[in-house]
């Protein structure tokens, strides 16, 4: 039930981020949540897109390399102390965060080492999961 994510490494230079994401606007791929980490050099630009196929096919054309990865996005009820919450949850679980950030309505996109067991737990706690389906 993951969905896609796509990891775009970008040159560290002014208007390089602004020309990855002008791409992706002139191909209509609407981003649904995205963050950024970088370095001195290049940073890693992380997507969830409304169409993979079409935003990685725009964005190699265009230069960029770029790598495909399954993540876990889970709805949040907008409360406080829910973040904590299920941070707390994951961390007692035993499970490792590779990385994780806040998406596109109310949304919270998770990667680590176990995906199922990672979406199968947050279906326990009564979290919904969204699939590929959801995202169009």
């Amino acid at each position: 039930m993951s969905i896609t994510q796509l990891s775009v490494f970008v040159e560290n230079k002014p208007g390089h981020l602004a020309d990855t994401l002008a791409t992706l606007a002139d191909g209509r791929v609407n981003v649904l949540s995205f963050t950024i980490a970088d370095t001195i050099d290049y940073g890693i630009l992380r997507l969830v897109v409304d169409q993979v196929e079409r935003a990685k096919d725009l964005l190699q054309a265009a230069g960029y390399a770029v790598v495909e990865n399954p993540v876990v996005c889970a709805l949040l009820p907008n409360e406080p102390g829910i973040l904590a919450t299920v941070i707390r949850m994951v961390s007692d679980s035993g499970l490792d965060i590779e990385y994780i950030y806040l998406g596109a309505q109310d949304s919270l996109i998770l990667r680590t080492e176990q995906m199922e067991r990672l979406e199968a737990m947050l279906i326990e706690k009564g979290f919904r999961v969204l699939g590929p389906g959801d995202l169009s």
